[in-house]
C-alpha cells in the first residue's frame, strides 16, 4: 500500500493478541492484572463487590478463592485490592496488605503455591493461615484471603492436622462444616459461557463485556480508528471480524442485527463446549480462544501485505489453522458446522463457492453459520433447513431444560427414555406399552426370543445440574450458571436410585436414537460405558417381569413371571407364560 496511505502500527492488536498462550508475540497477558492492558481488559463479575462487601462488614475472616490454574483467582484479588484502595496490583514479593477506612487490617495472598523469600510455599501458607488454625475466628480485627489451586489446597491440608485443615478438607470434598467465618469460593464452578435469571432468560453480559473489552470498550472508536482508510482492509481478517463481533462504536462495524447473530452463534459454540461437560472453560482459556478467533496471530503489518491468513470462521472451528492450542480451541472443533450436511442447503453453499466466496464447501458452512440468519438459511435450503454447529440440533432443549414448561419437561423425559430404550434394538410391539420403557435383555447364548423388561415412565425425572452464580451463597434465590450436564434418575419399587448424568454429546444420541437412528453397541460401549452400566442397573431393579417375542408370532408378546414359595424346607419356584392382556 501507498506510504501516504499507510497508518501506525495497531498496537492494541498486539496486546490483545498475547492474551492467546500461543500468541507468536508472547503471552505476558495470561496472568493477573500484572499489565495496564489487563487492567483496562477486566470484566468484574460481581464476585468482586460481594466479596468486598462481606470483608468490610467482617461477615467473613478467612476467604479461600479456589479453582483451577486460569480461574482468574490472582486477577479478582487484584481487582478485589484496588476496589479497597491498594495502590499496586501485585508486588515483587509477599503478600498484598492494606487497611481500608471502617474495615479489618486485610492481607492477600495472591499465590498459594509460591514461595516467599526463603521460605517455602508450605511455610509461607502455615504463617498466613496461622491465626485460623484453631477452626475459630481469631480476636484480631483481620480478614485474610488466599488463592490457591485446589490440587496445592489439598495438599496442603492433607499434611495438616489442625481443625482448619480438616475444615478445607470437607470444603474441597464439598461437605457441611461449622465455619460461618470461612468464605470458600470454588471459581471453577462458575458458567462464564451464560447464566440464567430468574425469568429463565439466558444471560451472555459477561461474553458481551469481555468481547467489548477485548476490542477497547469506551475506547474501541479512537483505538481502530487507525484502521479507517487503511488500504489493506479488504484482506485484513483482524478487521474483518472486528466489523462482526466488535461494539457499536467500532468504525466500520455491521448493522446492529448482524452484528448480534454472530455474537449469538459464537456463544451458542461456546456454551456447546459447556455443555459437553469434558472441560471447564476457566477465564484465561476463554479471554485466549476470544483473542484467538476474533484476532488471529498475524502482526498489523502482515494483515495488510498479500499473504492471505485464516478468518475468524477458520480460527474458530477448523482443527488446522496455524498455531492453534488449547482445550477450548480443540474441542471448538469437534463442534465444527463443516461436519454436518444438508442436501439442499449444501447446493446454495457451493453456488457460494463458485462465485468465490469460499475456498470450499467446509469453509462456506462456517461462514454462513456466524453470518446467515434462520430466515436466509430456509430460503437457501428449504423449510427447515438452518445452520447450527455439529450434533447441536438438539442443543436448544439441553440449554433451556431448567425452565421448560412441564408439559415440554414431560415429552423430552419421554424422548430420552425412548432413546434409551432403542440402544439395543427391539421389535415394534415392544415399544406399543404406553408408559413403559422397553430395555432388552442380553441372553448368554444366541436365540431367536427376544426378551425384555419395563420400566415405568413415571419413575423417571429429569433434571439439571444448575449452579449458583453468587459463588458466597449457595442458597441465593437469583440467578444460576449454565449447567454443565442433565441428570436422568431412576428410583425403583424398592426405593433406591439410579442416575445418568448426561452431557451434549450423550443428549444428542439418545434424541437421535429417539428418531429412529441406530448406533452400534461397540460404538456406545466405547463412547457411553456409563450409558450401560445405567441401563444394567435398571434391568436389576425390574424384578419379576420379563417379556418375550418370537418372530413366528410377531404380533404376540408373552409375560413371563417366576413365583417363589417358602414350602418350609425348600424354595419352590413357578414360572407362568401368558400372552400379554390375556
Amino acid at each position: 500500500m501507498t506510504s501516504e496511505r499507510k497508518p501506525r502500527r495497531l498496537k492494541w492488536l498486539s496486546e490483545v493478541q498475547q492474551a492467546y498462550a500461543g500468541s507468536r508475540r508472547g503471552n505476558r497477558e495470561t496472568h493477573g492484572l500484572d499489565t495496564d492492558f489487563a487492567r483496562q481488559t477486566y470484566v468484574p463479575t460481581g464476585l468482586e463487590e460481594e466479596l468486598k462487601a462481606a470483608i468490610l462488614k467482617r461477615r467473613y475472616r478467612l476467604a479461600v478463592l479456589c479453582g483451577n490454574a486460569g480461574d482468574g483467582k490472582t486477577a479478582l484479588l487484584q481487582r478485589l485490592a484496588l476496589l479497597l484502595g491498594h495502590a499496586e496490583t501485585r508486588p515483587q514479593t509477599g503478600p498484598v496488605t492494606l487497611r481500608p477506612a471502617g474495615g479489618p487490617l486485610i492481607e492477600m495472598n495472591l499465590d498459594g503455591s509460591s514461595a516467599w523469600d526463603d521460605r517455602s510455599s508450605d511455610a509461607a501458607l502455615d504463617d498466613f493461615l496461622a491465626p485460623f488454625a484453631n477452626g475459630q475466628a481469631p480476636a484480631e480485627d483481620i480478614a485474610r484471603l488466599l488463592a490457591i489451586n485446589d490440587g496445592r489446597l489439598l495438599e496442603w491440608a492433607a499434611q495438616r492436622h489442625t481443625p482448619l485443615a480438616a475444615t478445607l478438607r470437607a470444603l474441597l470434598e464439598g461437605r457441611p462444616t461449622d465455619a460461618p467465618h470461612i468464605a470458600f469460593i470454588h471459581l471453577n464452578r462458575r458458567a462464564l459461557v451464560g447464566s440464567f435469571a430468574l425469568d429463565g432468560a439466558l444471560d451472555t453480559s459477561f461474553l458481551d463485556a469481555l468481547a467489548d473489552q477485548l476490542y477497547g470498550g469506551n475506547q474501541a472508536s479512537q483505538i481502530w480508528s487507525k484502521c479507517h482508510g487503511c488500504a489493506g482492509q479488504p484482506r485484513c481478517e483482524a478487521f474483518r471480524a472486528a466489523r462482526l463481533f466488535g461494539p457499536a462504536n467500532l468504525p466500520g462495524a455491521a448493522a446492529a442485527e448482524r452484528r448480534q447473530l454472530a455474537r449469538r452463534r459464537l456463544y451458542a459454540a461456546l456454551q456447546a463446549v459447556h455443555l459437553r461437560g469434558e472441560s471447564h472453560i476457566a477465564i484465561r482459556d476463554l479471554r485466549g480462544a476470544l483473542a484467538y478467533i476474533l484476532f488471529g496471530t498475524a502482526s498489523c503489518d502482515a494483515y495488510c501485505q498479500e499473504k492471505p491468513y485464516p478468518p475468524y470462521w477458520e480460527r474458530a472451528f477448523s482443527a488446522t489453522t496455524p498455531y492453534r492450542q488449547g482445550r477450548l480451541l480443540e474441542e471448538l472443533s469437534l463442534f465444527d458446522p463443516a461436519l454436518e450436511a444438508d442436501a439442499r442447503l449444501d447446493r446454495a453453499l457451493l453456488k457460494q463457492v463458485r462465485q468465490g466466496f469460499a475456498r470450499d464447501l467446509a469453509d462456506a458452512r462456517r461462514r454462513a453459520y456466524f453470518e446467515w440468519t434462520d430466515a436466509e438459511a430456509a430460503h437457501a435450503g428449504g423449510p427447515g433447513a438452518r445452520l447450527d454447529v455439529a450434533r447441536g440440533r438438539h442443543l436448544d432443549w439441553l440449554r433451556r431444560l431448567p425452565f421448560l414448561s412441564e408439559v415440554e419437561k414431560r415429552e423430552l423425559l419421554r424422548r430420552l427414555c425412548h432413546g434409551l430404550s432403542r440402544v439395543e434394538s427391539l421389535p415394534a410391539v415392544a415399544y406399543a406399552r404406553a408408559g413403559a420403557v422397553p430395555l432388552r435383555l442380553s441372553p448368554r447364548a444366541p436365540t431367536e426370543t427376544v426378551f425384555w423388561v419395563e420400566a415405568r415412565l413415571t419413575d423417571f425425572r429429569l433434571e439439571a445440574d444448575l449452579q449458583p452464580t453468587a459463588l458466597l451463597d449457595a442458597d441465593n434465590p437469583g440467578r444460576r450458571g449454565l449447567h454443565r450436564q442433565a441428570f436422568l434418575t431412576h428410583r425403583s419399587s424398592q426405593g433406591g436410585e439410579s442416575r445418568l448424568s448426561i452431557n451434549a454429546d450423550l443428549f444428542h444420541v439418545l434424541l437421535e436414537l429417539d428418531w429412529g437412528y441406530r448406533l452400534s453397541a461397540a460404538t456406545m460401549d466405547e463412547t457411553f460405558a456409563h450409558l450401560t452400566l445405567f441401563i444394567e442397573r435398571l434391568i436389576r431393579a425390574q424384578a419379576g417381569e420379563i417379556y418375550a417375542w418370537h418372530p413366528l408370532r410377531a404380533s404376540a408378546v408373552y409375560r413371563l413371571e417366576l413365583h417363589t414359595r417358602d414350602l418350609g424346607w425348600s424354595p419352590h419356584q413357578r414360572l407362568t407364560i401368558a400372552p400379554v392382556g390375556a
